[in-house]
């Protein structure tokens, strides 16, 4: 798995401040940044990546699901043991799926599933065509031209001569890697396409291109029966869930909350409208901005 490290912040000088003397004279004045300007100036907490989380286990959700539920998923794996699985996306930090895998990839290989996670690697040319695809599948407007498609097979072809595939079964998360399937005539693995986004609506040029390389696969998984499209191949479902363990889900201490909200002048005696996600049409955060002044009118928010 390939991984990324965060560069260190250095903390920016501050050429300007505003000060009482400690004998209490009267105020020196030098031109200075707005308070708040100045104070996110400072090095922050959040700069500094954090250390990396130990691996999860089974027993870890013990106290959420039960014994049972534990007992029952080692006794279903024990008709997998031994057997080997990749899984292959796009990213090894960021986004959900690499967020999936950091927890999922251990999981299995304590139940003895020999489970390997492979990222594909690409120019920035590769991951602008494969943004703009994302996007147009979950329905946005898009122009497919022959050098994204170009792009696209290239990219994929140079990921498919240096990774390989020996595994009994293969995940091909989301539609980056779609076209590592053409690795399968030469491998005697099961393939199955993983599509964690929206295709109730998808850019019929970008679908219709991508389709014929999802047909190939074995089998395909969506996260909905509404996200789904009619394919020629098996499909299952596999609805969403939530990692309790997840360093997203996990309690933050009440001081660093009060930290973060001091830092962005965030009073938190009054209700706060707040979204959490990457800054993407999808997310709609237009939407979220419209419903907080449908808010406002009525309650001091």
């Amino acid at each position: 798995m390939e991984s990324q490290t965060l560069p260190q912040m250095e903390p920016a000088t501050n050429e300007g401040s505003s000060y009482v003397s400690s004998a209490g004279s009267a105020a020196v004045s030098v031109p200075a940044a707005p308070v708040r300007e100045e104070r996110r100036r400072k090095p922050r907490t959040w700069e500094t990546p954090p250390a990396p989380v130990p691996a999860p286990h089974l027993d870890d959700y013990k106290s959420i699901v039960g014994q049972a539920e534990i007992d029952e998923l080692r006794f279903l794996a024990q008709g997998l043991k031994g057997k080997s699985l990749k899984m292959v996306n796009s990213t090894a930090v960021g986004g959900g799926v690499a967020e999936m895998l950091n927890q999922l990839v251990p999981l299995l290989n304590e139940v003895e599933l020999q489970t390997h996670w492979d990222v594909i690697t690409g120019g920035n040319d590769f991951f602008e065509v494969t943004k703009a695809f994302h996007n147009a599948l979950q329905g946005s407007e898009y122009k497919l031209t022959q050098q994204a498609r170009d792009i696209f097979l290239m990219h994929n072809e140079q990921n498919l001569k240096r990774m390989q595939f020996t595994e009994d079964v293969v995940v091909i998360h989301d539609p980056q890697p779609a076209a590592l399937i053409r690795a399968r005539q030469d491998s005697s693995s099961r393939w199955i396409w993983r599509c964690h986004i929206d295709l109730s609506n998808p850019n019929p040029d970008v679908w219709g291109f991508l389709r014929p390389f999802i047909e190939q696969y074995d089998a395909a998984i969506f996260s909905s029966q509404s996200f789904s499209r009619q394919l020629s191949i098996p499909q299952y479902l596999f609805y969403p869930c939530i990692d309790p363990l997840s360093e997203k889900n996990k309690d933050l201490d009440d001081s660093f909350v009060q930290q973060v909200c001091d830092e962005f002048g965030v009073d938190r005696s009054r209700p706060i409208v707040t979204q959490v996600s990457r800054f993407d049409r999808a997310k709609d955060p237009v939407g979220v901005v419209q419903a907080f002044k449908q808010a406002r009118k009525y309650v001091d928010c």
